[in-house]
């Protein structure tokens, strides 16, 4: 397993895969040159070095994400990584390619994740909510029912997004925020009620 990404987001996941003994080969990143090991696997930066096995997002920015496994995806096969601690339900969930489901999420019933998202520890994603594709989802972030969130969204530490909210492609969505209504593509908003 090769993870893409050299930075914190990438050692969480590596904790992730150590919990259920997946071994990890190599990490490959493009931009830390000064860094060539973490704790003692090799971090590659050229995309010629890698091995030929799966990859795994390793990164937290959106469009980073998306770039990255639009890169890769033609030449390496991407693996998802899901928490032993990831309570996911078996009722209707629809999972994308190349997630990361980190420590003590909650995905319930009908819900659908897309491509590249990663929610990140202690986040829920409650019945028949849609996320899209490339999405940041915080640490302690709750998403409640019938929720809609387009692609590549950011949503900040500790927000809360109410029941049938729906959030547009590329919003931001600040740390602690309370959203009540409905967010524009492109729109960042925070705050209690966010704006």
């Amino acid at each position: 397993m090769v993870i893409v990404g050299a930075g914190g987001h990438a050692l969480e996941v590596l904790n992730e895969l150590k919990q259920v003994n997946q071994p990890v080969s190599a990490f490959y990143d493009e931009i830390n040159f000064h860094v060539n090991e973490l704790f003692g696997i090799p971090v590659l930066h050229e995309l010629d070095a890698l091995p030929m096995e799966p990859f795994i997002l390793g990164v937290g920015k959106p469009e980073l994400r998306r770039q990255l496994f639009e890169q890769l995806i033609g030449k390496l096969s991407v693996a998802s990584v899901i928490s032993a601690t990831a309570q996911v339900s078996d009722l209707g969930v629809k999972l994308g390619e190349g997630l990361n489901l980190m420590h003590h999420v909650y995905v319930g019933p009908n819900v659908i994740l897309g491509d590249g998202t990663l929610v990140n520890a202690k986040s829920s994603i409650h019945h028949d909510s849609r996320i899209g594709s490339f999405c940041e989802i915080c640490i302690g972030v709750s998403i409640a029912g019938r929720c809609t969130i387009g692609n590549e969204v950011f949503i900040g530490m500790g927000a809360l997004i109410l029941p049938g909210v729906t959030i547009g492609d590329k919003a931001i969505i600040g740390a602690g925020a309370v959203v009540t209504k409905d967010v524009p593509a492109g729109v960042t908003v925070k705050g209690v009620p966010a704006k």
